[in-house]
């Protein structure tokens, strides 16, 4: 039994596999039985559509089912209701737990009291299913190896996406330029990442973190659970994707946004459905990524 929480947690040699056997699935796209009889239970504490409709295509096209939880319907955290409570039963219910929640401690706190496996499906820390996704995706699109592949990351340096994919980068050595303000640099992954081999450059000017690049992605710049949000987009207005800036990376470059996407915010209207952007296929390639990753936590 195996948890899939956060990159920096898994071997790299498991990291490619899983992204080796997500790329053979998606190309033959046949029936499978990696979930036979099995049930995945959810539980979403944010809201979620890419993530919740992977697992429930994955679970059942490998011949399994999926139950989805709100925590206000299940008592979690109230009438005494604890998170060790919780991980009993749900694992005496089911076969394998998907939680998303704005909190990463909660996560760890299920991990200890689950006997079935652990998927994050997002946390304040976290986002390994995007990140190991989005590798499959650039690899398969631009037809060669991420170790040979200039990715950049423009806007909030320090939030959960790119935290994982600051711990991917330096598990398969690729290239990582971060374009943010100074405020908003990666922290505790990126010291991590530093230490373990990692390539990952952070530039304060976002026309340099895209320079040359092959691959160029955003994120949201505001979270539900955070505050002082006007100051926050006055000082990440510079770092906006728009077709200015996406002409300093190569020709042939593509955008990347996990979606859902604020227009006019972190990116205009013409580079998110422009001829560069990718965003429904990395999307799309979400359900074979996840199929590989539930495979791999019942190895």
């Amino acid at each position: 039994m195996k948890h899939f929480i956060n990159i920096k947690d898994i071997p790299a040699k498991d990291l490619r596999s899983i992204i080796e056997s997500s790329k053979k699935r998606k190309k033959n796209n046949k029936k499978e039985n990696f979930f036979t009889n099995k049930l995945m239970i959810i539980l979403m504490e944010k809201p979620s559509l890419r993530t919740r409709m992977s697992l429930l295509n994955a679970a059942y096209a490998g011949g399994g089912k999926a139950i989805t939880l709100r925590s206000d319907e299940i008592h979690l955290g109230l009438k005494g209701e604890s998170i060790k409570d919780t991980a009993k039963v749900l694992s005496r219910s089911g076969d394998l737990f998907v939680f998303r929640t704005a909190n990463h401690k909660k996560i760890m706190e299920f991990k200890k009291y689950l006997s079935i496996p652990l998927i994050c499906g997002l946390s304040n820390k976290t986002h390994a299913l995007q990140a190991v996704s989005d590798v499959q995706f650039i690899e398969e699109t631009l037809r060669k190896n991420i170790s040979n592949i200039i990715v950049s990351w423009v806007g909030d340096g320090n939030n959960n996406v790119i935290n994982s994919l600051i711990e991917i980068s330096a598990k398969l050595k690729f290239k990582l330029n971060i374009g943010c303000p100074k405020k908003y640099s990666p922290k505790e992954s990126l010291n991590w990442a530093r230490k373990n081999g990692g390539k990952i450059n952070v530039f304060y000017n976002a026309r340099e973190a895209v320079k040359n690049s092959d691959v160029v992605i955003t994120d949201k710049w505001i979270s539900l659970h955070e505050s002082n949000k006007n100051k926050k987009l006055k000082e990440l207005k510079k770092f906006q994707v728009n077709s200015k800036l996406m002409s300093f990376a190569k020709k042939n470059a593509i955008f990347l946004h996990c979606l859902p996407a604020s227009i006019g915010r972190e990116v205009t209207k013409e580079v998110l459905y422009g001829k560069q952007s990718r965003v429904y296929s990395q999307a799309e390639n979400r359900i074979s990524s996840v199929k590989s990753v539930i495979k791999y936590c019942f190895k």
